[in-house]
Order: C-alpha cells, then sequence, then structure tokens
C-alpha cells in the first residue's frame, strides 16, 4: 500500500523528530496516501539507539547496569504489543475510513491548509479526551 519512493524521502532528522511530536505541518501533509511514509518504521532504529545509549550512560554513571532486565523487557514488550493492532487490523481500519469519508463527509478541507492540521489536531485530541475519560 505504501510507495517505496516515498518512504526514502524521510530524512534523518524527521526520523529523530518524529519520536517527539517535533514535526511540521507541511511536513506531515500528503495529498495522497501512498505518499505518506511509515515514520514508527523509520524512527525505530533510533528510538532503539536511544535506548542503549541510556543503559550505556547508566552504566558509567553507577558502575552498574541502571534498571533491571525484567523492566528493559517489560517496557520493550509493551512497545512491541502496542503496535500489534497495526498488522490485524489496519486493513479495516483504513477500508472503513475510505468508505466513511466518499461517503458520509459533511465536508471537505483542503489537504495542504494549516489551518486543517490544527483543526484536525485540536479534533483528534478532543476525541482522544472524551475516549480516554469513558474508558475510566
Amino acid at each position: 500500500m505504501k510507495n517505496p519512493e516515498a518512504q526514502q524521502d524521510v530524512s534523518v532528522s524527521q526520523r529523530i523528530r518524529v519520536m517527539f511530536y517535533v514535526m511540521k505541518p507541511s511536513e506531515t501533509s500528503f495529498q495522497t496516501l501512498e505518499e505518506v511514509p511509515d515514520y514508527v518504521r523509520k524512527a525505530t532504529p533510533f528510538f532503539i539507539s536511544l535506548m542503549l545509549l541510556e543503559l550505556v550512560v547508566g552504566w558509567i554513571r553507577k558502575g552498574k547496569p541502571p534498571g533491571g532486565l525484567d523492566d528493559a523487557l517489560t517496557s520493550m514488550s509493551a512497545g512491541i504489543v502496542s503496535q500489534l493492532p497495526r498488522l490485524f487490523c489496519r486493513s479495516i481500519e483504513l477500508t472503513s475510513y475510505v468508505y466513511i469519508w466518499e461517503n458520509y463527509r459533511l465536508i471537505s478541507l483542503p489537504w495542504d491548509s494549516p489551518w486543517t492540521w490544527y483543526l484536525t489536531f485540536l479534533g483528534v485530541d478532543f476525541g482522544y479526551y472524551w475516549f480516554h475519560r469513558m474508558a475510566h
């Protein structure tokens, strides 16, 4: 589904900044779905590098490995498990989204407008707030 050429367009700077959500709207706005890079896959090597750097710095400062192996394995397992729904449900989610967008959308927002990005950011945050609140 992803365009392999679009995957190569992610710079080293973007791979690092995506981990900290420091991306400009112009860098994350695409006209078609095929143009969207897989940011998680591109940022994973940097994420692992930062984990190893944390281990080395902690080891140097304390003279022993920081934390326990159990904590590290639990954290990495949680990260892996958080990606499993993408593997199993992504096509269902995407197909449903495209169907609803094509048949039931109320308005069409311009894909290249910063206002679209800001409004959808607030909308997603608002939706997550209510989802999280009702989950309690």
